[in-house]
């Protein structure tokens, strides 16, 4: 998010906490944290915890996507509404939860007069740090009168993120076990692609297929990590889908065809230049696998069924492992859902 939205959200932040307290709707005094313990966050912020932490708010999605495993019975909140599919993976007593939108714009924005009305212990966003994140916190802080907390996570260092994580809903065995299933998903992948050369691709999404992720932008951090992006553009979105047009597209000729967000690619890929490019002759499209949210967006802990769903369909037999087994357990681990072998090749091969 560039500064000028940053800057609007939290403008936005402190104008409807400036109208909220003008009209007495939250003119009474912030509720008191228990005395607690200490915790300091990824930007080295140190906040006053309650002793115990009963409800969490999340600052977006890809907030909510990182705590839902660790604490689904404790979310006070969703940033967007749930879709049909995604509850029937997560259950329907997510869907009566109030929905506040996103500190930073990347869905809804955030509904900071909502949120004034949610009794909660904590606000907790997760992810990139964005510039000036610590101050739009502490405002934020000052606004709710709760702890507010940053946790940075990248594709490789989640594992250590859910170990904070865990510190801070004092859930530490929970959060082992996921930081333990991301650390070896991510070894096991860098040690394979010392030996197998990576494939290329372009990943693409709208109704006409012709937005793609850029190479090196924010949502190529999980496909530069599992093949090379062939979408090598000059003048590259870095937090949204970069318009190009066919000659483009074209002109890489990418092995592989992606789409995420988008109608079935077979409606997309029906005609004009499509049909010239190798992916499409060779049957090398698809369609990124959703349930309970996609696997490759918004870029949270999702994006580890996309490295195992990638192995699949691009380098089947490559990889030390079993893709089903695995897939398996990170259904169990982060959604706490029992995935049967016929949901599994529903996901992974339609």
């Amino acid at each position: 998010m560039n500064n000028g939205k940053r800057l609007a959200a939290l403008l936005l932040v402190l104008a409807l906490g400036a109208s909220l307290v003008g009209c007495g709707a939250a003119a009474e005094a912030p509720l008191e944290a228990p005395t607690g313990r200490l915790f300091t966050d990824s930007l080295g912020r140190t906040v006053e915890l309650p002793a115990h932490i009963e409800r969490v708010i999340p600052s977006g999605n890809m907030a909510m996507f990182f705590i839902y495993p660790l604490a689904a019975d404790k979310l006070a909140a969703l940033a967007d509404p749930l879709s049909d599919e995604a509850l029937s993976y997560l259950g329907e007593g997510l869907a009566s939860l109030p929905v506040v939108g996103n500190l930073y714009k990347t869905g809804t924005q955030m509904n900071v007069e909502e949120l004034a009305n949610i009794r909660a212990d904590v606000f907790i966003d997760y992810g990139e740090a964005k510039a000036n994140l610590g101050a739009d916190l502490d405002a934020l802080q000052a606004l709710l009168g709760i702890p507010c907390v940053f946790i940075s996570g990248s594709l490789e260092s989640a594992g250590e993120s859910y170990r904070m994580l865990g510190e801070l809903l004092e859930s530490p065995a929970e959060a082992e076990r996921a930081a333990a299933y991301i650390e070896t998903l991510v070894a096991e992948t860098k040690r394979t692609f010392e030996t197998v050369e990576k494939k290329t691709a372009v990943i693409l999404n709208g109704t006409d297929g012709l937005g793609c992720v850029a190479a090196g932008s924010f949502q190529d951090e999980i496909w530069a990590f599992m093949l090379r992006n062939a979408a090598v553009v000059d003048d590259a979105q870095m937090y949204k889908s970069t318009s190009i047009d066919p000659e483009q597209l074209a002109n890489w000729d990418p092995a592989y065809l992606f789409f995420y967000n988008s109608p079935d690619p077979e409606t997309i890929i029906d005609g004009g230049i499509w049909g010239e490019l190798s992916a499409v002759k060779n049957g090398r499209v698809f369609a990124v696998p959703t349930g309970p949210w996609g696997y490759s967006y918004p870029p949270s802990v999702n994006r580890y069924l996309a490295v195992l769903w990638l192995s699949e369909v691009m380098y089947p037999g490559e990889f030390p492992w079993d893709a089903r087994a695995l897939t398996k357990e990170y259904y169990d681990i982060f959604y706490r859902y029992a995935l049967s072998d016929a949901e599994y090749e529903t996901l992974f091969f339609g």
